[in-house]
């Protein structure tokens, strides 16, 4: 296994942090209780592609493995995110859900995958041109 480039993750999680933390500020106060769904949606598909985003940052620096770097650096974004979110949710008094979690960091590294396979094919055709 090829070893981890932890400053090509760091790079690659700032961006997708920029975009996760006010989708998941805005999405907390918008909707709360008594919300929209559609706002859920709309909250929700940002939160997505901020994982894409930081697969891509992390796919970009690290050519020969894009997608462990850019699901590393998915992860690492729900991982900063969700400590927040736990925190939070304990300081208001409601229960954790601990297979919520796991549904939502898989789905992370996914995207982050996604986003490091989109940084591959985008070097690639660059290269072809």
């Amino acid at each position: 296994m090829p070893p981890i480039d932890w400053r090509a993750v760091r790079s690659g999680a700032l961006p997708g942090l920029l975009i996760i933390i006010p989708a998941a500020l805005l999405a907390s106060v918008s909707v709360g209780d008594r919300g929209r769904p559609i706002w859920s949606v709309v909250f929700g598909v940002l939160v997505l592609f901020g994982f894409m985003t930081a697969g891509y940052g992390a796919g970009r620096l690290r050519t020969d493995t894009p997608m462990m770097h850019g699901a590393l650096a998915a992860v690492a974004c729900y991982v900063v995110v969700q400590a927040f979110g736990i925190v939070t949710s304990l300081a208001r008094g409601n229960s954790l859900s601990p297979d919520k979690y796991i549904l939502t960091v898989l789905l992370a590294a996914v995207m982050g995958v996604a986003g490091g396979l989109f940084a591959d094919w985008y070097r690639r055709r660059l290269s072809r041109a």
